[in-house]
């Protein structure tokens, strides 16, 4: 019997059962994304982009599993910010811009959540229209959009 599993080309050795992010997580995290577009006033509808959102999510998950465990982290930090503030916009205001969570590499829980989701989800936000709801012209979106099936025009899945 002739596995040669080893000589694979891989960049983790998560297994792809592993590297699905949960609905509930997920929404946890498009809440994230969704405060970002409300409190910096970027993107006036989110709701168009979560596709793409869901895509970008799986992706990051795909090339570094880790990433399952940064978004629980910042699942249960925006929790505990809720809880402690009492109002959900304070909560995501203190992820957004306290500065005890600005180190890097991050040093605290609180800013491996903004360095390694929000701050990452405050990229993304931008680079789908964010630039352009600014005003911008010379930065309208990732080229040709997420990879999604369908709505690429020169690559596919």
């Amino acid at each position: 019997m002739e596995h040669r599993n080893y000589n694979r080309k891989v960049y983790h050795a998560a297994k792809s059962e592993d590297l699905i992010i949960s609905d509930a997580l997920f929404e946890d995290m498009w809440q994230i994304f969704v405060h970002i577009c409300k409190f910096w006033r970027n993107l006036d509808q989110p709701e168009n982009y979560k596709q793409e959102f869901l895509a970008f999510v799986n992706n990051r998950i795909s090339l570094d599993p880790s990433y399952v465990y940064e978004y629980q982290n910042a699942s249960e930090i925006v929790k505990e910010l809720i809880y402690e503030y009492g109002d959900v916009d304070k909560a995501y205001e203190v992820l957004f811009t306290d500065k005890s969570a600005i180190d890097d590499p991050p040093s605290t829980l609180l800013g491996r959540a903004r360095h390694k989701v929000s701050n990452e989800f405050i990229v993304f936000q931008l680079s789908v229209g964010g630039f352009k709801f600014a005003g911008a012209t010379n930065s309208l979106g990732y080229i040709s959009g997420a990879n999604i099936k369908g709505k690429t025009p020169y690559r596919t899945i």
